[in-house]
């Protein structure tokens, strides 16, 4: 059969398909033709064995194939999990192994609220992604949580998959971007050297309480001056170092004997350092409850010998 070379492209794709068993197109059908539709077969191939119009791909007979995205990661995990600390780690480290900071690490855990240190074999919460692990307390809800960290409540709800706004007790919330408080500072160095031996020994109890009657006292909590204030009725302000001076000059008797229930001033830090006299001992020690002493917001006992603070000792306000 000759192909009449008159016959309009619609005609030469009908004979084409008609015709079995044939690998090309008679010669006479013009060039343009022939280059545009390239080899056919009777089954029409280049439909049915798919190829590509543009950017589209075909499959077997004109199935446009969608490309499908495979993931080349693991999928983020939703919920905080749990870490041991390793020989030679620290919070640097560990925080760049997770891709967080050491500020996300320590605001959700507690016990490193007022310390970043941690040794081999401590367990430590960390966070699946940037942001802070909260364990939900009777007094939380969404929008609490939410403004205590500076975050959408919405994403917190979306992020942990609830259910429900009501919270659980006792349930760990992951707060996706979450920002905590400041942390208080370091111990001083004073602190550290005392502690270590190498300033002079003092003998110390952690207590487990107790605020005197005055907490409503004006002074930050957790510093020694708030604490202190909770057990005197103190009326004058300043530093801890100064308040000898302060008391003194609004008429409160000061010295260098430690009695029962006095004040006692030192300059071991900075800022200098106050602490209650509880009682005094036959051999002239005495006893103090303080604050800020061995750590930030923590109330411990010690006992000083005389002589020991040497010239770091201020006096007592009575």
């Amino acid at each position: 059969m000759r192909v009449n070379r008159y016959l309009t492209h619609a005609v030469v794709l009908a004979i084409a398909v008609a015709i079995s068993s044939y690998a090309s197109m008679d010669r006479h059908v013009p060039a343009y033709l022939t280059s545009r539709l390239g080899t056919v077969n009777a089954e029409a191939v280049m439909a049915g064995e798919g190829g590509t119009a543009g950017d589209v791909s075909l499959g077997r007979y004109s199935t446009i194939i969608k490309p499908v995205a495979i993931p080349t990661s693991a999928p983020v995990s939703h919920k905080a999990f749990g870490y041991t600390v390793s020989p030679g780690e620290n919070l640097t480290s560990i925080a760049a192994k997770f891709g967080v900071t050491v500020a996300q690490i320590r605001w959700s855990n507690t016990n490193l609220y007022s310390n970043d240190a941690v040794a081999t074999g401590d367990q430590i919460v960390i966070p699946p992604v940037p942001g802070v692990v909260v364990s939900v307390k009777a007094s939380d809800t969404l929008d609490a949580l939410a403004n205590k960290y500076q975050v959408d409540p919405q994403a917190i709800y979306d992020f942990n998959r609830l259910r429900s706004t009501q919270l659980v007790v006792g349930t760990d919330l992951v707060i996706p971007n979450g920002v905590g408080g400041a942390f208080p500072p370091p111990p001083a160095l004073y602190q550290l050297l005392m502690r270590s031996g190498s300033g002079g020994g003092f003998p110390v109890k952690v207590l487990g309480c107790c605020l005197g009657p005055y907490t409503a006292n004006g002074f930050p909590v957790g510093w020694c001056t708030y604490y202190v204030a909770t057990k005197r009725n103190v009326t004058w302000r300043g530093d801890a170092g100064f308040w000898y001076q302060n008391a003194a000059a609004q008429g409160y008797a000061v010295g260098p004997t430690p009695r029962p229930g006095a004040i006692m001033v030192t300059w071991e830090s900075w800022a200098g350092h106050v602490a209650y006299v509880e009682s005094v001992n036959a051999d002239g020690s005495w006893v103090v409850t303080e604050m800020n002493w061995v750590a930030f917001d923590v109330i411990d006992q010690r006992t000083i010998k005389p002589g020991q603070l040497g010239q770091r000792l201020v006096g007592f306000i009575y």
